[in-house]
């Protein structure tokens, strides 16, 4: 047990450490002001995140529009709408963390936001040879992007 107690501390706390990084990567202070520290993506998630966050990080990984609507999984006539409100839904605003935790875990091991977004863009013998882009569109492709990462971090991945 207190082996269990111990792994799921050490998960906690990198998790916790990643959070900094997924609201910087959804806007940061532009998005969620001073309270931007304070963030708790959990509350947001189910409020729904801001439409600016949706604008920062569609910027961040230099999405088309085409991409957008495949990787959130809506259609253009619904991101026109976004316009018209201050938040997302909650689905949404689900997948967009989803984004921004690749790409700020792709900055963190790449060390670059350049060199994430080209890492993220490449096609890959891993991943049926689609984009780990195109592959975080699923929460299956998500975990695999991921583990990616973390491989590549810890010298397994080449």
């Amino acid at each position: 047990m207190a082996n269990g107690t111990k792994m799921d501390v050490t998960l906690q706390n990198g998790l916790e450490s990643m959070t900094p990084n997924v609201i910087a990567a959804l806007g940061g202070q532009q998005v969620f002001g001073t309270r931007a520290a304070r963030v708790d993506l959990l509350e947001e998630v189910e409020r729904g995140l801001p439409v600016r966050a949706y604008e920062a990080l569609a910027e961040a990984l230099e999405l088309t529009p085409v991409e957008e609507d495949r990787l959130l999984q809506v259609s253009s006539r619904t991101r026109a709408r976004w316009k018209r409100r201050a938040r997302l839904d909650v689905a949404t605003s689900d997948r967009l963390v989803r984004l921004a935790r690749i790409l700020a875990l792709a900055v963190l091991v790449l060390e670059s936001r350049e060199h994430a977004v080209a890492w993220l863009r490449e096609s890959s013998p891993a991943l049926g040879g689609r984009s780990p882009l195109a592959a975080v569109a699923s929460d299956p492709g998500a975990e695999k992007v991921s583990n990616m990462l973390y491989q590549m971090e810890h010298g397994v991945y080449a």
